[in-house]
């Protein structure tokens, strides 16, 4: 009795059963690549432990007539979960650019109704999550540094763990990182800093070898980001006096760890 491809429908004699899924399948889809394998990719998940494709095992195998084709039977597969990845970063990048734009054109006035000043934080609140859009006007490096990152970075971050949790990554670590600051010292803050950080950390601990230059020497990202935080904790112990938020630095990249570890726990647990 003759076997039916689960891609076409063909009779087959001496059918071809794919080791990775258990389906049968003719000549031309019996090759994983051929038929999409399901299997292929749990295993291909299984041995990379990142990437956020996950395999959903069917628990049976159903029978449907298919309209048009008398006799012909075909079964139903399991769908993939793949995260929506909707660019959220680009939109970020363009909403910091367009601050700063506003920033040059209507000088000081704006900038302090924006950013976050612990004194003044119960009248303004919603200065915890603008301060997370703007710049120092003066500095035009701290703007191309956090953007440049954010550029790079994020949209990988994005793919890797989709925009929902992209997002909950970005704004839970400038909102700690704000926190913390406020913690340390009173004076007002500005700047994406805290998330990015954030972002670097969850990157890092979702996919550590990736290959970064600082200053043009080649390291790893797991390592870039250890130096950035010796560098924070240093700057931050020894009191420096150099109007940077230090403290907002750390307390972002400790988000940004804690949600890396929290989600590579999830991707595993789905997996299996």
């Amino acid at each position: 009795m003759a076997d039916i491809c689960s891609i076409c429908g063909k009779k087959e004699m001496l059918p071809y059963k794919c080791k990775y899924c258990g389906w049968t399948y003719c000549s031309e889809h019996r090759l994983p690549e051929n038929h999409n394998c399901p299997g292929l990719e749990k295993l291909k998940t299984q041995v990379r432990e990142s990437g956020r494709i996950m395999y959903q095992p069917e628990q049976k195998t159903t029978k449907k007539h298919t309209i048009g084709l008398p006799g012909l039977w075909h079964r139903e597969r399991s769908p993939y979960a793949v995260p929506i990845s909707r660019n959220y970063s680009l939109y970020i990048i363009m909403a910091n650019v367009f601050m700063y734009l506003l920033q040059l054109i209507f000088g000081h006035w704006f900038t302090r109704l924006f950013y976050l000043d612990p004194v003044n934080v119960l009248y303004q609140p919603w200065t915890i999550v603008t301060h997370m859009f703007l710049h120092s006007p003066f500095y035009l490096w701290h703007i191309l540094f956090n953007m440049m990152v954010l550029f790079f970075f994020g949209p990988i971050l994005e793919r890797k763990i989709g925009s929902k949790n992209f997002l909950i990554v970005y704004f839970g670590a400038g909102l700690l990182s704000a926190l913390g600051q406020m913690i340390i010292s009173p004076s007002p803050m500005l700047g994406a800093s805290g998330a990015i950080f954030g972002i670097l950390a969850t990157l890092t601990v979702l996919d550590p070898d990736i290959r970064v230059f600082v200053l043009f020497i080649p390291m790893k990202i797991v390592q870039m980001l250890m130096l950035f935080a010796f560098y924070e904790l240093f700057m931050l112990l020894t009191g420096s006096n150099d109007n940077i938020a230090h403290a907002a630095h750390l307390f972002g990249l400790i988000f940004g760890l804690y949600m890396g570890f929290k989600i590579k726990k999830e991707m595993k647990r789905s997996v299996w």
